[in-house]
């Protein structure tokens, strides 16, 4: 079988998705009828994320050994903001005990309820968390890179250098994080390249489906809202259905852009969203 690594360092246009677990009273089957239904589309891997502060994380290593027995490549998101040595090393063995070996290495956002001082007491960044998985062999690690300034950065040739010192220290790929500017995108790439990054970064694709959400994701990541899609919102943004149909399209728009340009890996954030996810596949001819 293939490796993760493998694969991404293929030149053939590929793509992976993103799901979140239900919370714990909540049915896990939507998610695993999600998963199936796109699993025939053959994406080279499935990343499970989890809540904030470590929240819902056994329900995301059950998640990700579902991926795994459907025949598809799992990756776990592994957090560290407000964790200890000893509860990141019992995650690290839950998830050897299921078979899963690739992680996505991320500090994480400080939940509600949690003083910042006692946040990052053990783990300030993610390569602090990055350094304590390499200590354990056969684990291969994702982490997260900013193609527009993180909040908490100064300037995006910061972000480059901290994303250089990620790899350096064993991260194996890397993932962009919400973007919808693919100026931006191309720029980001370009640069971390003459920074010296070598390993593969996979392109995040977050679909436009529901104005709300955008809008307050955008602002909690402060990633910029192109004139394009802010038309997008302004125009159809009290019709649901207009809106879905034209997020759709604009999804697939942004992806055959960066395919034109010469970007060939995505990362689609499915929000568990599984038919116009196929959709968003099917019309950008990744599958």
């Amino acid at each position: 079988m293939m490796s993760l690594l493998d694969k991404l360092n293929q030149q053939n246009v590929s793509f992976s998705l993103e799901f979140s677990p239900p919370k714990k009273d909540m049915p896990v089957d939507t998610v695993y009828r999600a998963m199936e239904k796109l699993s025939v589309y053959r994406p080279s891997f499935v990343s499970i994320t989890y809540g904030a502060g470590g929240g819902n994380r056994e329900r995301a290593v059950e998640v990700a050994s579902h991926v795994g027995q459907i025949g598809l490549e799992a990756i776990a998101h592994l957090t560290c903001v407000g964790a200890d040595p000893g509860q990141i090393n019992s995650m690290l063995d839950a998830l050897e005990e299921n078979g899963i070996s690739n992680i996505l290495a991320l500090r994480g956002d400080v939940p509600q309820g949690m003083d910042k001082s006692t946040a990052f007491v053990y783990y300030r960044h993610a390569s602090d968390l990055i350094i304590d998985i390499k200590k354990r062999n056969g684990f291969t690690i994702g982490a997260a890179a900013y193609p527009e300034v993180h909040y908490e950065s100064d300037s995006l040739e910061d972000d480059l250098r901290y994303l250089k010192l990620k790899a350096d220290l064993g991260a194996d790929f890397f993932v962009t994080q919400l973007c919808f500017d693919v100026n931006a995108l191309f720029d980001f790439h370009e640069k971390a390249y003459k920074a010296g990054v070598s390993a593969p970064i996979v392109t995040g694709i977050m679909p436009v489906l529901d104005p709300k959400q955008i809008i307050r994701m955008t602002l909690l990541s402060a990633c910029s809202i192109p004139a394009s899609l802010s038309r997008l919102v302004s125009r159809y943004g009290e019709d649901a259905d207009a809106f879905k149909r034209a997020g759709i399209e604009y999804a697939v728009e942004e992806i055959n852009r960066l395919k034109e340009g010469g970007l060939r890996k995505f990362h689609l954030y499915v929000m568990n969203k599984a038919d116009e996810t196929a959709e968003i596949i099917k019309m950008s001819g990744l599958a």
